[in-house]
């Protein structure tokens, strides 16, 4: 519900004129439309579709499972999260994994399979959480958007959630970027079997 009313609030605070004349427009059905007088358009709230990426691979001489994080510039010291990005218009969910993934951290990705959703009020998103087969190893940060890219072990992720981890903040557990790390680091998804 939270969510729901910070992103009303913010669509209502943004968008007090018509899209399509530039009249002012009216608040109707308790705020989730606005009218325009002048041209009758309606308008209502949008929400941005955003694809988030638990990026797996496997290391090459152990064979062990691990995940990709990446860390923009002006996030705390140590802070990490998984790769995300918008989804394009006439884009499938797929399509925007893969070409977000080869845009961020220069990997092409095999299989993408849907894991879950959250919505993401900051300002209108809804978060679709994805596992993403890695199918290269070699990592390629678009400096631009991220200050790093990196592979983490399910052990150094583990040991980051409990609070060990010396150098590596993970996201909150409120967060799906969360929620999908602790659940790949508790085994409760396997993806890559």
């Amino acid at each position: 519900m939270a969510a729901q009313a910070r992103a009303l609030l913010e669509w209502r605070r943004t968008h007090g004129f018509c899209a399509n004349c530039g009249a002012p427009s009216r608040q109707t059905q308790g705020g989730w439309r606005r009218d325009c007088d002048a041209c009758g358009a309606t308008h209502f709230p949008r929400t941005d579709p955003v694809v988030i990426m638990l990026l797996l691979g496997r290391d090459p001489a152990s064979g062990e499972q691990r995940v990709v994080l990446g860390r923009q510039p002006g996030w705390p010291p140590g802070f990490q999260s998984l790769l995300a990005g918008f989804v394009e218009a006439g884009e499938s969910i797929e399509a925007a994994v893969r070409r977000e993934t080869q845009e961020e951290a220069g990997v092409e990705v095999g299989r993408v399979e849907y894991l879950a959703s959250q919505p993401w009020p900051f300002p209108s998103s809804l978060m679709m959480g994805c596992f993403a087969e890695a199918l290269g190893e070699e990592l390629t940060p678009d400096l631009e958007e991220l200050e790093s890219v990196g592979w983490f072990t399910k052990t150094e992720i583990q040991d980051a959630l409990a609070g060990r981890h010396p150098d590596l903040r993970p996201p909150p557990p409120a967060a799906i970027a969360g929620v999908l790390l602790q659940a790949w680091a508790e085994d409760r998804i396997d993806p890559l079997g």
